[in-house]
């Protein structure tokens, strides 16, 4: 798993109004089914499209966690930086 990737698709799911993120491209929608099968979130997957679409539909418990996790790590490594 990509987890700066993962992250930012996170950032982008929580920010929407209804919590869907819809992604296109390969490497996008591998990343959200990766996400899934870690329970990380909740998502569907078109293999049909081209290019492939992913959709997040919900963000689980253990997603939350792993958001805020890289989030507290972020800002300290940017204080430290500082």
């Amino acid at each position: 798993m990509n987890l700066r990737l993962a992250y930012k698709l996170i950032a982008r799911a929580e920010h929407q109004p209804l919590g869907f993120l819809k992604v296109r491209g390969r490497e996008e929608a591998r990343e959200v089914h990766l996400m899934a099968e870690a329970g990380l979130v909740k998502a569907t997957q078109s293999d049909k499209s081209d290019p492939p679409e992913a959709m997040i539909t919900k963000i689980t418990h253990a997603g939350h966690q792993f958001y805020h996790a890289l989030h507290n790590v972020r800002s300290f490594s940017n204080s430290l930086r500082a």
